[in-house]
């Protein structure tokens, strides 16, 4: 007899998509016994989390999804807001597992269960293991989507490769525009901005610094700097600061030069992954605006890739409040001790006993292209979305906190270049704590 593995996932698997294995016992007489079923234990490090059994088809193939199990050890990981002195990278250690498997089968031909696991199985590319490791991330990626990458095409094509730093082409987890230099289209950004953005690594030498170049209005370069990194072990899902205001705290240690290293004089900058000098991955191109008549809304969501996006909301925005409220009936207090009745116009009939409200706000974007309408769909869908709120603390101090969005209404229809030259995008967003007022 011999278990083999028809079929296995590659690393960097989206969790909140199948993650699909089929196996396959070749001995027949062994697939009839009584009771026959394929196991598979899904351990962190040498902890058994849980143990996956599942009956043969037909056909005799045991077909697991052990993206059930393992979603419940990966949740995300959000950027330090209001940080002085930070490091220029973080390993994002909820935001991925590496997860260990061991394969067998049992079995009731004696009449009580014979388990056999862990045994020696045949991989696809005919190798042979009694382990095998399987790394996680939290992407969730899309059945269909015009061009942003679908799941299908990241596993079966090799797609996650290219999500990897080993040569210039290769992508951050955004779908967010690329921009190019000194176009008007790419994404804006605020001096006072906070924000990171996120890349898969596959070992620890993926990239040694950040190189950031900036410049003026007109194009000409600024500053052109690396800004180093340290060694992360066994990381493979990271972030760097790319936002301002972020990049102004990272640690002195880390550059050549001194902070800020954007200055007020700066138009637009970008980011780059480096290696020993060669440049690992795309430009990412960001213009730095400002919004005087109106107060700046900055939202941070989850995007699919399993990183946070930013974007703000620069035109307008009102604040409102949906109140509810519940009320009882009793019968008026109106009779007197000595048996009169004094009917009053003050007396009261209804009672409010119950009173919530939600807080509410309703958000306007600037003008866009196309290519970030679209992109937006992401915030809309998104289940995790914070709101960036500029606060000042009773002790007189500034800083930005994170208010949860519960709820997320706004109406998505995608735009093309042909029909739609410009666009914009109205937002209502519902905040995920209730107020509640006191009881009569």
């Amino acid at each position: 007899m011999s278990l083999e593995i028809k079929y296995l996932p590659q690393d960097y698997r989206s969790v909140y998509n199948p993650v699909e294995i089929v196996m396959f016992e070749t001995d027949a007489t062994t697939r009839g016994y009584t009771g026959f079923a394929y196991l598979i234990d899904v351990k962190i490090g040498l902890t058994t989390i849980g143990r996956l059994r599942v009956p043969p088809t037909t056909n005799g193939f045991g077909r697991f999804d052990l993206s059930g199990i393992m979603k419940s050890y990966i949740s995300s990981d959000l950027g330090l807001l209001n940080g002085t002195n930070i490091d220029s990278v973080f390993d994002n250690t909820n935001s991925h597992t590496n997860f260990t498997l061991q394969f067998g089968w049992v079995h009731y031909n004696t009449g009580s269960a014979t388990t056999s696991i862990p045994q020696t199985v045949t991989l696809p590319d005919t190798s042979t293991t009694s382990t095998q490791n399987l790394i996680v991330f939290n992407g969730s990626l899309p059945n269909y989507r015009r061009d942003v990458v679908n799941f299908y095409d990241w596993q079966s094509t090799d797609f996650y490769l290219k999500y990897i730093p080993n040569i210039s082409t290769h992508k951050f987890l955004t779908n967010q525009p690329r921009g190019s230099a000194g176009s008007s289209n790419n994404l804006e950004v605020q001096y006072t901005d906070e924000g990171y953005i996120y890349i898969l690594m596959d070992n620890v030498t993926n990239f040694d610094a950040i190189n950031l170049k900036t410049f003026r209005s007109n194009g000409n370069l600024i500053d052109d700097l690396d800004i180093t990194v340290p060694t992360l072990t066994n990381a493979k899902h990271v972030r760097i600061p790319y936002a301002p205001t972020t990049l102004n705290s990272i640690n002195t240690t880390y550059l050549t030069g001194s902070q800020p290293i954007v200055s007020t004089s700066a138009s637009y900058y970008s980011i780059q992954l480096k290696k020993a000098s060669i440049l690992k991955t795309e430009q990412m191109f960001f213009n730095i605006a400002s919004e005087c008549r109106y107060e700046t809304r900055r939202l941070e969501f989850l995007n699919s890739l399993g990183g946070f996006d930013y974007y703000n909301f620069t035109k307008v925005s009102k604040h409102s409040e949906e109140i509810e409220r519940k009320f009882f009936k009793t019968n008026p207090n109106d009779l007197s001790e000595t048996g009169v009745i004094d009917y009053s116009i003050s007396n009261r009939q209804k009672v409010q006993y119950y009173t919530s409200s939600k807080n509410k706000m309703k958000l306007n974007s600037d003008f866009m292209t196309v290519d970030t309408y679209n992109w937006l769909l992401e915030l809309i869908e998104s289940p995790e979305i914070y709101l960036l709120d500029n606060y000042t603390t009773p002790s007189g101090t500034t800083e930005i906190r994170r208010i949860p969005v519960q709820n997320i209404e706004g109406n998505w229809e995608e735009k093309t270049i042909n029909s739609d030259m410009v666009c914009s995008l109205t937002l209502d967003i519902e905040f995920g704590i209730d107020n509640f007022r006191q009881t009569f």
